[in-house]
């Protein structure tokens, strides 16, 4: 099964996209890039989404909100 995490700046569109294997990870870089982005100026949407489309995890974060 893959994953993709997905991060999007608000009024700005997508930012970056990674495909990753193991769930495990997945989860572990939605955690890293949640607290990479938390402190940066902005608005971002950072989701993790299934092999079948359906949105897994997904949290806004950023200095903006």
């Amino acid at each position: 099964m893959v994953f993709l995490l997905k991060i999007r700046e608000e009024n700005s569109g997508l930012l970056e996209t990674e495909s990753i294997e193991v769930r495990y990870r997945a989860n572990i870089e939605f955690k890293k890039r949640t607290l990479a982005y938390s402190n940066r100026s902005g608005r971002y949407e950072i989701s993790l989404h299934g092999e079948s489309g359906e949105t897994i995890l997904s949290t806004k974060v950023g200095l903006g909100w």
